[in-house]
């Protein structure tokens, strides 16, 4: 069958595959009124005060894995009710086997593999966006962003949230001879919501039993509808509450001393405020990026496109979300130095906003010419240049989980919108996302850029990204179709590649055994086709791949390809097989396996078909309640040809420690080791972490590097500190 023709069946499938549905459990049972409490419940742990007995009851749960829709093994059971300033939520939780529960002393938003009780809020009740918080029996806090655009996942459609947003609740824990209790109390200055008495939220509860490899929650969820916050319940409050308008202050000390030179100590300041309930402006003065959370390394050799590197600059990590759309506009580690900056993100009515400003004194130039990034030598000298960035993003709501949006980014380079002699870039789009008939999701997005470098301007150039899919209980299928010319540049943004017409199938079906040792198993088959502008045929590739999910948080996924990839005129056919196995058996190790091997072709001006492997293993520890510690070990070879010399070997060695000295005190030790650039790094910090935005941190950081001779020399070293306070007034 001719490659076209697959392509066509596999889509023509989105629309013959029938629809299947289950019963679920009425939601109107799960729509919840808070009563007001008289006094505030002392935030411990202890579930001793008699106040929660008044409050609403909540303990409805059902199982969702491993075997969906059935009884949960344990029993559990939320308090809930609120005064003028905070929601106030109880949980017991009850084990048969209390010395099983899994739970560690950690940072806060760092609780990985732990028992767990998650709060979802979904304020305005749009199914769309909702507030985590998330506590596990120790008592450390997570809280995050969770948004229907972010579910990820093949297999059983496990989720995340954004872990970056940071607020202040109360919370507290403890473990008895029946289980363990959670307690929050969550400020209403810390939420966003509608201006309207009374208040309707979504609310979605889920307790983890790690060893059991079980979630339940509140609120049914079902595999048969396609998303989760429009399964949640609702809770009502009426009365009257401290609304999020608020003024924030948080000045920033932070201070840096490289070996041979002077101390550089710098003042910064961030400003938050609430100018209705649920908008906020945010300015930044001096911001502070220093060196706190470094980015895991990554083999950089032999790279034909750019590798993405997470943002970690609080300023911009918040309301982060507020700017995502199909194609990714807005990648802010491209603003690389801020001065300072200005944000505005909020939501009123059915009206979404987000807008950013900042000012970069160290910013790259406009590239209007297609070029694969990692061409630029590592030694060449980039310029850079003073840039003003702007970001405008807006959203309509148009029914649940269904929208219409806009985005204009613009970036300026020596100058002004106005200003004849300027680079910039800018680019105007709309995009929609649409859900119909349960199962089925349509989302679009068609965009145009405009840009002038170095006195070549490019004209109004279009691009577009298109999706359709459909998700139910056994089967997933997806089209995705993305327009990119080659003069299409998104400054801003991050886009691997662009000169492409890709035309992308994905089809997969679940078996649910449902069992201790496996809940799901999941074949799936892709196929992907991409044309040049100049109508070459660049990329086709059919995959095959398998995901299997059980025993206490296992997962296996193994996938072989095979297909052409065009480079520098040249065709080449590979195929390759790759394989990943993740466990958490026990509560004090988790391991990770990878390994792949197949053709793979050697990115130079004289390109070649070579042979590459690579492994990755990773292990986590943790002997003591309080002490962690990672180490990750990655290799990859490349063989002239199979069996044949070397090109190269990389072997990168990470180890993370974490030591929780006490709730708010740690300290972590960073090592990294990349035996192809011979380069060796240290970083031991010391964090006090008394709640977000109220910190100290005092570090060092030492970059070695090895010589000939194999003796390793100082390359830099580093002393830094920083001090903020946070002030809610």
């Amino acid at each position: 069958m001719e490659m076209r023709s697959r392509v066509v069946v596999l889509a023509a499938l989105l629309l013959l595959v029938p629809f299947l549905s289950l019963s679920r459990a009425d939601p109107s049972a799960y729509k919840v009124v808070v009563p007001q409490f008289e006094k505030a419940p002392k935030i411990d742990g202890k579930l001793e005060n008699p106040l929660w007995t008044q409050g609403a009851i909540l303990n409805s749960f059902t199982q969702y894995e491993p075997q969906e829709g059935s009884v949960p093994s344990e029993e559990t059971a939320v308090y809930m009710g609120f005064d003028k300033k905070n929601l106030y939520i109880a949980v017991r939780c009850f084990d048969s086997d209390p010395r099983a529960i899994r739970a560690c002393l950690t940072q806060r938003d760092k609780v990985e593999g732990d028992d767990m009780i998650t709060v979802y809020l979904d304020t305005f009740n749009d199914k769309k966006r909702a507030f985590v918080f998330q506590v596990n029996p120790c008592g450390v806090q997570t809280d995050g962003i969770f948004t229907e655009d972010r579910r990820m996942g093949p297999g059983r459609g496990y989720f995340e949230f954004d872990k970056s947003f940071d607020t202040f609740f109360h919370s507290d824990a403890s473990i008895d001879n029946d289980g363990f209790v959670i307690e929050m109390g969550i400020p209403f200055k810390s939420l966003r919501f509608p201006h309207t008495r009374p208040q309707t939220w979504g609310l979605q509860i889920k307790r983890e039993i790690r060893r059991k490899n079980e979630e339940i929650f509140w609120s049914p969820r079902s595999r048969d509808v396609n998303g989760f916050l429009v399964q949640a319940g609702t809770v009502t409050i009426d009365g009257i509450i401290e609304k999020g308008r608020n003024l924030e202050i948080m000045p920033v000390m932070t201070g840096l001393k490289e070996s041979g030179k002077k101390f550089d100590p710098q003042a910064g300041l961030n400003v938050k405020f609430g100018l209705t309930s649920n908008m906020i402006a945010d300015a930044t003065l001096n911001p502070d990026f220093s060196q706190i959370e470094a980015d895991m390394p990554q083999v950089e050799v032999n790279q034909r496109y750019a590798l993405y590197y997470s943002e970690k600059r609080p300023f911009f990590l918040e309301g982060q979300d507020f700017f995502a759309t199909p194609v990714d506009l807005v990648y802010t580690r491209k603003i690389v130095n801020p001065l300072w900056g200005t944000k505005m993100t909020g939501k009123t009515g059915k009206i979404t906003l987000g807008f950013l400003s900042a000012f970069d004194d160290s910013s790259r130039a406009v590239d209007l010419i297609a070029e694969d990034d990692d061409e630029e030598e590592e030694d060449e000298e980039i310029p850079t240049y003073k840039a003003l960035v702007n970001i405008l993003r807006l959203k309509r709501d148009l029914y649940p989980e269904s929208h219409i949006g806009f985005i204009l980014t613009d970036k300026e380079i020596h100058g002004s919108w106005n200003n004849a002699s300027s680079q910039y870039n800018r680019i105007a789009g709309v995009d929609g996302h649409f859900k119909f008939n349960n199962n089925y999701r349509f989302s679009f997005q068609l965009l145009g850029s405009s840009s002038k470098a170095e006195g070549e301007k490019a004209g109004f150039v279009p691009a577009a990204k298109f999706n359709i899919s459909r998700n139910s209980r056994h089967w997933r299928i997806s089209v995705d179709y993305t327009h990119l010319p080659p003069d299409f540049d998104a400054s801003l943004g991050f886009i691997r590649r662009r000169d492409i017409r890709s035309l992308e199938t994905r089809l997969s079906y679940a078996f649910l055994p449902q069992n201790d040792i496996i809940v799901d198993i999941r074949p799936t088959l892709e196929y992907r086709r991409i044309y040049d502008f100049d109508n070459t045929l660049t990329d086709d590739e059919i995959e095959l791949g398998c995901f299997i999910s059980g025993w206490r948080g296992t997962f296996f996924r193994a996938e072989f390809s095979t297909g052409m990839e065009r480079y520098e005129g040249i065709a080449f056919h590979k195929d390759s097989f790759r394989a990943i196995l993740d466990s958490d058996p026990l509560s004090w190790l988790r391991g990770r396996l990878a390994f792949s091997f197949g053709d793979g072709i050697y990115y130079e001006e004289n390109p070649y078909l070579g042979y590459k492997t690579s492994f990755e293993i990773g292990l986590t520890l943790k002997p003591l309640t309080n002490l962690r510690a990672f180490y990750n070990v990655e290799n990859e070879t490349f063989y002239k040809t199979k069996g044949g010399e070397k090109e190269y070997q990389i072997n990168i060695l990470s180890q993370r420690i974490h030591y929780q000295i006490s709730r708010t005190l740690s300290l972590r030790l960073i090592t990294d080791y990349n035996d192809y650039d011979k380069e060796l790094y240290n970083s031991l910090l010391l964090s006090y972490e008394l709640r977000p935005g109220t910190v100290f941190y005092l570090g060092f950081d030492d970059h070695q590097e090895k010589d000939d001779s194999g003796i390793f020399r100082k390359q830099g070293r580093y002393y830094f500190i920083k001090f903020s306070y946070w002030w809610r007034i």
